[in-house]
């Protein structure tokens, strides 16, 4: 009987989830990375960013120039530049990786733009202007800095790009460059055409940090990968990131994603979740009582126990806010507990008659915690004494 009544209820249970309805597919629906100025200055962020890009799996990468430090005549030079770029990006395949010139990547040591760069750039990466059409939206590259005007789109490139721009739009087009088009010789006129061109979503770099404008329906964004920044806060967007940029027919969403917020999926061990837990939630009481020994004079003890799987060594630091309690002795020797055990930590506390303090004592109990992957984190626990006797 009971057997039979359990079968009806998994019966009913898969006829409940056979009836669920799963989310609505989305034809157009795929995500991109952009990425901003790397061009060596910080090359151990820059790698990171990369590893980390690669985590999310994007259909492509795109990154708006500055990618080498350039400003050399020397050929030789570049080409070494340019493939220890290449070293540096070539964890992301089977990801296509796109990239925009910017004039680290065209410039000579006279910071003009050199036509024998360009073709190094164009040898390693392909056309220093074109564009391409993925699912539902439109991609355009543009060089900022070229031959025939620099920090500006002007001759053939100019009017590649209005016959592009007059060509049927498809529902998204995205524009990526190097310099703020806003600021270049020729920003209004190069607006206009983005404007009456469909252009949703402008992307730059330059000038090291990220922001955000909206002018006339367009999205103007500011990218920065690992370029030095004249400072380093997120509130005046002086963080290195990368930008991920997701479509789902209609939407665009652009997400800028700090560098070092993306994990591994394996780079939390649950023995360390749950030590870590253990140990916060049972080493130690928040507050312990005084147990009044003499005038003026108390009895600090603090019980310990580990409940977590390790083996732990416990120091503990303590000290009031006014500097007026006297610790016997000064300095407790460290606690070895294995996992499972008991223990305490003992001392005197006391003040002078005409010392009396205005705080409590309190003792900061510290553990090193090492992690299974090998790193240390140092583990406080803050444990305050209390005690109601003592005249302030």
């Amino acid at each position: 009987m009971r057997l039979g009544l359990a079968l009806g209820c998994l019966l009913i249970i898969s006829s409940s989830h056979a009836a669920f309805d799963p989310p609505p597919e989305e034809a157009d629906e795929f995500h991109f990375v952009v990425l901003g100025d790397a061009q060596f200055d910080r090359p151990q962020l820059f790698n990171r960013i990369v590893d980390q890009t690669r985590r999310l799996r994007p259909s492509f990468v795109i990154q708006v120039g500055d990618l080498i430090d350039g400003y050399k005549n020397d050929l030789s030079e570049i080409r070494a530049e340019w493939d220890r770029f290449g070293r540096q990006i070539s964890p992301l395949d089977p990801v296509r990786f796109i990239a925009v010139p910017g004039n680290h990547d065209v410039y000579n040591r006279n910071r003009a733009v050199d036509a024998r760069l360009e073709q190094i750039f164009t040898d390693r990466w392909g056309p220093l202007y074109f564009s391409f059409r993925y699912k539902n939206a439109e991609f355009i590259v543009l060089n900022s800095d070229s031959t025939e005007q620099s920090n500006g789109i002007a001759g053939r490139q100019l009017e590649w790009l209005r016959e592009t721009l007059k060509q049927p739009a498809p529902r998204h087009r995205f524009v990526f460059l190097h310099r703020p088009p806003l600021l270049m010789k020729n920003a209004r006129p190069l607006h206009e055409l983005f404007k009456g061109g469909g252009v949703s979503h402008v992307f730059y770099g330059h000038h090291h940090h990220y922001h955000f404008l909206e002018r006339d329906g367009i999205a103007y964004i500011m990218t920065n990968a690992s370029g030095n920044s004249v400072n380093t806060l997120a509130e005046t967007g002086g963080m290195p990131h990368l930008l991920q940029v997701s479509v789902r027919g209609e939407e665009v969403n652009v997400a800028p994603i700090m560098a070092d917020a993306i994990f591994a999926h394996d780079a939390v061990d649950p023995q360390d979740n749950y030590d870590f837990y253990a140990l916060n939630r049972k080493l130690a009481p928040r507050a312990v009582k005084l147990e009044k020994s003499g005038p003026n004079r108390y009895k600090l003890k603090i019980p310990l126990h580990n409940t977590s799987e390790r083996v732990i060594q416990v120091y503990a630091e303590c000290s009031s806010a006014d500097q007026r309690w006297i610790f016997t002795p000064q300095a407790l020797s460290p606690q070895q507990l294995s996992s499972g055990k008991r223990g305490s930590l003992a001392m005197e506390v006391s003040f002078t008659a005409g010392r009396v303090p205005e705080s409590e004592p309190e003792c900061a109990l510290r553990i090193p915690f090492q992690t299974r992957h090998g790193r240390w984190i140092d583990f406080t626990r803050k444990v305050k004494a209390e005690a109601a006797q003592f005249s302030r």
